[in-house]
């Protein structure tokens, strides 16, 4: 199942995050905070917040997208602006430098995120332990990266193959009118 990544969407969640966390988080937790967001919404919905690939990490699961751009390593036009309204401040504080375009995201997305953002600082230990428990998808890689099929997270959410393969249809759908109206 491929998920298409919405940088606008990325920054707006990102930054949400951020801002709820009192201005600056730490790259870790809000890799972790994303990851659950866009997991959860996978589950409740079938398409994610902001349409991120996933990936197995040794420290747990991450959005893969947002982890390059928060490296600096995203693709050019992305980073741009991405950099345009997120900052690193080395070697892990993230901070927002401006106010994002939260307009892109809906009500349940910004519940969703702030669920996420919620659940994730109530750990109390180990956030990639605690990872590790509650997300089943997430496969230790050991020194590398694994990537993490959205399918497999519905399936270990109980979602029927029918089900999954109409998520899969309708994401199919939606990548396909946005690149005739991308192509205007």
């Amino acid at each position: 199942m491929l998920l298409e990544f919405d940088i606008d969407k990325a920054i707006a969640a990102t930054a949400y995050i951020i801002e709820r966390d009192g201005g600056m988080s730490d790259m870790f937790p809000l890799i972790k905070k994303v990851y659950y967001a866009d997991r959860s919404a996978l589950v409740k919905w079938g398409n994610s917040v902001t349409g991120d690939s996933l990936a197995s990490l040794e420290k747990g699961p991450i959005v893969s997208t947002i982890y390059n751009l928060l490296k600096g390593k995203g693709k050019e036009e992305d980073q741009i602006k991405w950099d345009d309204v997120i900052q690193r401040n080395p070697p892990y504080d993230i901070t927002v430098r401006k106010e994002a375009n939260r307009g892109v995201l809906s009500q349940r997305e910004l519940e969703i995120l702030e669920d996420s953002r919620m659940t994730i600082n109530a750990i109390r230990g180990s956030i990639p332990e605690w990872l590790h428990k509650h997300c089943p998808e997430w496969e230790n890689p050991g020194h590398s990266s694994s990537p993490i099929d959205p399918s497999t997270i519905l399936r270990l959410s109980q979602k029927s193959e029918e089900e999954i393969h109409r998520l899969e249809e309708a994401n199919e759908e939606r990548r396909f009118i946005k690149a005739l109206l991308s192509a205007r």
